[in-house]
């Protein structure tokens, strides 16, 4: 019984901390997660979980002791994984010992083997405490390896390059603002925690399969691919999905991309702010190669349209191009008078003015067209 006692007094005197970490302790947000997971303990009477997150893929300075209401820490697991942890917490209530319960496994990395003990404490209260399953492995270099998370953050937090974390189980554990822009993911904290397999409606179907596939063969890949968007949309992307492994039972893939264009400029940070429409076009392939997002929303442009044709058989003819281009030479301040045809099928009147910009490194040179109101 003092055993339990020395549990309870850890998670008392943690409490503030863990809570301090999760922005409100047990009605904060802190939510586990099974990659690396090393112990969880229940208490019945109350329905408190308390567990200990791997300071490895600590990504929101959660790691360490943390504690939540059952409901609330489950929340993010798949469904199958919520249901097992709940039938082996209700089976060492009712028998004393449950398990061992084998959650993930082979197709999506090392897996998680947890087994839990019943202890009942002064006052007749109950607590569950489940420990996962080590090896010797684990034991050698599991401690070893430190500092995953921040490493991966540094290197990545500015990158124009897309970057995506997903743990040995699946779950969505970090992403930059790259990330976030490139595949239109508007609202994070619908994604981050949660399952990639469970959540292709938000990511796209294309993101969820490679990486799934990845986690499984637990090989490096890269290529060029057309990835699909949540919206129906889709982009061909330069890609790479590098697999990591910390410890027995802790790791994961890394998912890098960017947009395959020669482009070395990076217009679309900047375009998205301005609120008039504004194309970039490449002078030499005639390509649309960037739309900020009033252009998209006035002429309906996607992705895919962007990569279908060059832009003189899509939204200009080919002589007001040239005029265009010409109007850019001259650096002429009054706007040309020209029809713009939208991916929806309506022509508007347009009064457009245009610019040439040097890439600045010898890769060519693009015409900037503003549509003015």
């Amino acid at each position: 019984m003092s055993a339990v006692e020395k549990v309870e007094r850890h998670a008392s005197s943690g409490e503030a901390e863990a809570g301090a970490r999760a922005s409100g302790g047990a009605d904060g947000n802190a939510a586990l997660s099974l990659a690396g997971l090393g112990f969880f303990m229940v208490d019945v009477q109350t329905k408190k979980l308390v567990w200990m997150e791997s300071p490895s893929l600590d990504f929101e300075h959660i790691a360490g002791l943390n504690e939540a209401n059952l409901s609330s820490a489950l929340r993010n697991l798949a469904q199958n994984d919520q249901k097992q942890i709940l039938s082996l917490i209700q089976h060492a209530v009712k028998y004393g010992t449950a398990g061992p319960v084998e959650l993930g496994g082979d197709d999506l990395g090392s897996g998680l083997s947890l087994i839990a003990t019943r202890y009942q404490a002064e006052g007749g209260r109950t607590f569950v405490i489940a420990v996962s399953g080590t090896d010797a492995e684990d034991e050698a270099t599991g401690t070893a390896v430190r500092g995953v998370a921040p490493l991966i953050r540094h290197l990545v937090e500015g990158s124009e390059k897309a970057v995506l974390v997903v743990d040995s189980f699946g779950y969505l554990r970090y992403a930059n603002q790259a990330l976030y822009d490139l595949f239109h993911i508007a609202d994070p904290s619908l994604c981050i925690g949660r399952n990639i397999a469970h959540i292709p409606n938000r990511v796209g179907k294309t993101l969820t399969s490679v990486v799934l596939a990845t986690l499984a063969r637990r090989a490096p890949v890269d290529g060029n691919k057309r990835f699909f968007l949540a919206s129906g949309d889709s982009m061909t992307l330069t890609y790479d999905l590098i697999p990591f492994r910390v410890s027995s039972g802790l790791g994961g893939v890394v998912f890098s991309a960017e947009k395959v264009n020669d482009c070395a400029v990076d217009f679309q940070q900047i375009f998205n702010l301005v609120h008039a429409p504004l194309l970039v076009v490449d002078l030499k392939t005639r390509m649309l190669i960037s739309a900020n997002k009033a252009a998209r929303k006035t002429f309906a442009i996607t992705e895919q349209m962007m990569e279908s044709a060059p832009i003189t058989e899509t939204m200009l003819h080919p002589r007001t191009f040239v005029s265009l281009i010409e109007h850019a030479r001259k650096s002429s301040s009054t706007p040309l008078q020209a029809t713009v045809s939208g991916f929806d099928g309506v022509s508007r009147s347009k009064r457009l003015r245009a610019s040439v910009v040097d890439s600045g490194q010898g890769q060519g040179q693009y015409l900037v067209i503003e549509s003015k109101h």
